[in-house]
């Protein structure tokens, strides 16, 4: 069994009965807080105060912020440097696509991935059961790139994230145009889901509340 908890924004804690792994954790943008959170692992796509609030995570974490191939706990973690724009970041700068391993399931958390990556990064990044994907646009892809994305990738599993919601007063988009262009998408009235081998039959998007 996988856990998935979904804070807001691109900020998800992933675990088992062995290892923990935050990603993105924020600052005040109008989502609640943790408190008291811990994990083992802290992958970073960027160094946004969104995105990069490591004093929010207790546990004294290993925190990859850094393009590489990294091991700990087990975890094979492959973080590939794409751009936070589409003009190979001379807006926004520098983004990492961060690939790592749970329970023999790949996942990728895609942080603010403001473009549609190369077809050689498609390929180095191999299979993906589990995908993270911006939605929002405007800072980042949007819907209807992420679709596209989504295409790519084949994902398994899709937990769409950093939209516009009722608490966060960014100029971005919210869910209704990708729930109009993806068919199979469904709601999970918790922030909080576990994930068993026969959720990953076929393809589907699920979006969690945030706390």
């Amino acid at each position: 069994m996988i856990n998935v908890r979904w804070f807001g924004h691109s900020m998800w804690k992933i675990w088992n009965d062995k290892v923990s792994i935050i990603t993105d954790p924020f600052s005040s943008i109008g989502y609640k807080l943790p408190v008291n959170e811990t994990a083992d692992i802290v992958l970073s796509s960027h160094a946004h105060s969104d995105h990069n609030n490591f004093s929010l995570i207790n546990g004294d974490p290993k925190i990859y912020n850094e393009p590489g191939e990294y091991n700990f706990k087990s975890v094979k973690i492959k973080n590939i440097q794409v751009w936070h724009d589409d003009s190979k970041g001379s807006q926004r700068g520098a983004n990492l696509l961060m690939k790592f391993n749970v329970s023999g399931k790949n996942f990728l958390h895609c942080g603010d991935l403001g473009h549609l990556p190369e077809t050689s990064v498609i390929a180095e990044l191999g299979r993906i059961d589990v995908l993270f994907v911006p939605i929002g646009g405007t800072f980042t892809i949007d819907a209807v790139q992420a679709k596209k994305l989504i295409e790519l990738l084949s994902p398994v599993i899709i937990f769409p994230m950093h939209y516009k919601t009722r608490v966060l007063d960014f100029p971005i988009k919210d869910e209704k145009t990708y729930k109009d262009i993806i068919p199979a998408c469904k709601k999970i009235d918790s922030n909080q889901i576990i994930l068993t081998e026969s959720d990953f039959q076929q393809q589907i998007s699920i979006f969690l509340d945030y706390e």
